[in-house]
């Protein structure tokens, strides 16, 4: 794939994995989950493109208070705070990933030689 198509289809990806985040948040009613669904994809983003590892964390975080309170207004009287505050919350696991994935990237390429992009 060229740069040019690679870079569409990595925002295409995150933008995925952002609104699956937000799926898993709402009809899942486990936390934990969703952490672990951010961090992995944001580090999978990071280690794809891992220039700007902020950017991916942009991308997939807003989905899931959006989601959220989108269901609120919805079905208001199924939404806790809690889990309002853990939606917002899912930014802080989003940021180890996306640099953790960076760093894997980098260190990827020195130890076999590839060239930096």
């Amino acid at each position: 794939m060229t740069q040019d198509k690679t870079g569409v289809a990595v925002w295409m990806v995150g933008i995925i994995f952002g609104a699956l985040a937000a799926v898993i948040h709402v009809l899942v009613p486990e936390q934990g989950l969703t952490f672990l669904w951010v961090m992995m994809t944001t580090m999978i983003l990071g280690c794809w493109k891992r220039e700007a590892p902020w950017r991916w964390i942009l991308l997939v975080v807003p989905f899931v208070p959006i989601a959220d309170i989108a269901h609120k207004l919805l079905r208001p009287q199924q939404v806790s705070r809690a889990s309002m505050w853990g939606a917002v919350l899912i930014a802080l696991v989003a940021v180890p990933g996306a640099y953790g994935g960076s760093y894997m990237r980098q260190m990827i390429n020195n130890i076999f030689g590839t060239p930096n992009e």
